[in-house]
């Protein structure tokens, strides 16, 4: 499906007007996220990637099997405009102050000294290169994944109008066996149920691609045992349900407004339903990847 600016930013403005209000979310973060959101999306209008060799994707039986089309690391990307996105970001977040504005300092004095360079911050990302990102955290204690969020946050524009190219590409699949993205190989961010077969898809934490992926299985481990996979709902968030799994003991939400008149936006919802977080990990469960924003 072809992007659509015009669509995309009516859904984001319904998203946000139904997250305002919300007493668990605080007004700066939402406003400081919807500016961000904005800003992608005009970007992502304009994003520019190159696909690589048809050759060099990985084959329709591979991807099958569960291999990536692509590797993360050697993902398609627009990197000019992600490093003229990092630079606004980066004075986005200094405006805003609080310890994300002392990161983003941080990150400007290093890129204006030359000790780091828009390119090299990309391809630590791409790598997931987490020693890097660690001796930042330590730099920035008191926003240690700010460093990780102004990389992600910038290139993602790219990477989501990369993974819509390649989309087309991948092989006709029902449910795959694993459920790691069939594009990139990155975990689901938040999974989701459609039609009224309920029919359960997951949203990839790193390109966005939306793909299906089984309904009674752990998409982290690949347990399918129905008496080690359960899930739980808080009644103050309807919509909502988060599926548990006792063998490798993560979690992940799950959306499911098919009788609810709610906009679904995934990296939004994935905010909204931010308490569901807290109640998991005090149940002893992990998430198995960031937040849509790192957190």
């Amino acid at each position: 499906m072809q992007f659509d600016k015009d669509k995309a930013g009516r859904t984001l403005n319904k998203k946000i007007t139904q997250l305002k209000g919300k007493s668990y979310i605080s007004v700066e973060l939402i406003e400081l996220l919807d500016q961000v959101a904005r800003l992608q999306l005009e970007a992502r209008g304009t994003a520019s990637v190159t696909l690589p060799p048809e050759e060099t994707l990985a084959p329709a039986e591979d991807v099958l099997r569960g291999a990536p089309l692509v590797t993360r690391e050697h993902f398609p990307h627009d990197q000019a405009q992600a490093g003229e996105l990092l630079h606004t970001l980066i004075a986005l977040l200094i405006k805003a102050g609080g310890p994300l504005g002392q990161a983003a300092k941080a990150v400007d004095a290093a890129i204006a000294s030359d000790e780091l360079t828009p390119a090299d911050l990309f391809s630590r990302f791409l790598s997931d290169d987490a020693a890097f990102f660690a001796s930042w955290a330590e730099r920035t204690p008191d926003a240690p994944k700010a460093v990780a969020f102004l990389a992600f946050a910038a290139l993602s524009p790219g990477i989501e109008a990369a993974a819509e190219a390649l989309a087309p590409m991948l092989p006709s699949m029902k449910a795959p066996e694993v459920g790691t993205c069939p594009i990139c190989g990155s975990l689901p961010l938040i999974s989701s149920l459609k039609q009224k077969e309920g029919f359960r898809h997951a949203t990839c934490s790193f390109c966005r691609h939306d793909y299906r992926i089984r309904r009674i299985a752990c998409p982290v481990c690949g347990e399918d045992d129905q008496k080690k996979l359960t899930f739980f709902t808080v009644d103050e968030k309807p919509g909502f349900r988060v599926d548990v799994c006792e063998t490798c003991k993560t979690y992940i939400k799950t959306i499911d407004f098919r009788n609810l008149d709610r906009i679904s936006l995934p990296v939004f919802d994935d905010l909204d339903s931010l308490a569901l977080d807290y109640v998991a990990a005090s149940q002893g469960y992990r998430r198995a990847t960031l937040s849509a924003w790192g957190f």
